[in-house]
């Protein structure tokens, strides 16, 4: 009876994503179900000009639903994720957008993946690179594969401030957290590879970005769910806007250029 009952809900949810997307209301930002992920993914975007004649690349797309979105803007976006599972869910939800967007997802790692020299014309991750031990590898390849004046853009962990230790550290380990970076370390490390052009500033500046992130997600207090992402990125949005001046937060945001 219970798998039966598994079975059936299973099948309703597959008919209300197709049904999402045949409205044209998925992907959308908001489903994301994170106030942090829907400002961070505008902020990536911010001062953006994008081209239907561009390929991209998204490094760590995980179920793919940034990457979808990507996609709608450009000719081809490839994503790549060391996770099977992500990248199973990814093909999986972007099998209904055929005809609309150009995606490929594979699992694989950046180092490993044989990318041709100058292939790229931009490269995006979101907040992935603070979990790879060997980031300057993966900054180093990207800037290979990207084209003369390509143009990478991505977030990084800072934390910078959050003083507690202890919760610096339970964040770490249970986001599997391998650095944290600051805004002219980070700055320096892109330069020596050879980036330029190089723009840096933080985001999540304020007291009431601070407070929510480390109820929500450091000590894991309960899921946004759906309606309160919306109405807490209204607000997290107008707080972040008195803190403008601010010069530390708790993600980085870089785009930068070959």
């Amino acid at each position: 009876m219970k798998k039966k009952h598994e079975e059936i809900m299973k099948e309703f949810k597959n008919v209300f994503f197709r049904l999402l997307i045949f409205f044209r209301l998925y992907p959308h930002i908001f489903f994301t179900f994170s106030p942090f992920k829907i400002y961070e993914f505008e902020e990536l975007q911010r001062g953006l000009k994008f081209s239907k004649d561009e390929i991209f690349l998204d490094i760590g797309c995980g179920s793919g639903l940034q990457t979808m979105l990507i996609a709608k803007r450009c000719k081809k976006v490839i994503g790549i994720d060391i996770s099977e599972k992500a990248i199973t869910a990814s093909k999986n939800n972007s099998h209904y957008m055929k005809g609309r967007i150009n995606s490929e997802f594979r699992c694989v790692k950046l180092e490993n993946a044989n990318f041709e020299k100058e292939f790229f014309d931009r490269i995006f991750s979101f907040c992935v690179i603070e979990h790879i031990s060997n980031y300057s590898e993966i900054l180093k390849e990207a800037h290979r594969i990207l084209k003369n004046n390509g143009q990478m853009i991505f977030s990084v962990d800072s934390l910078e401030t959050i003083k507690d230790e202890k919760l610096l550290d339970k964040h770490k380990k249970q986001h599997f957290v391998e650095k944290y970076f600051k805004k002219e370390e980070l700055k320096t490390i892109l330069e020596e590879i050879g980036f330029k052009r190089i723009e840096i500033y933080p985001i999540f500046k304020s007291n009431f970005a601070r407070e929510l992130f480390i109820e929500k997600v450091i000590n894991r207090s309960s899921k946004f769910g759906f309606f309160i992402p919306i109405l807490t990125y209204g607000v997290l949005r107008y707080e972040e806007y008195k803190y403008k001046d601010e010069d530390k937060g708790i993600f980085l945001i870089a785009k930068c250029y070959k």
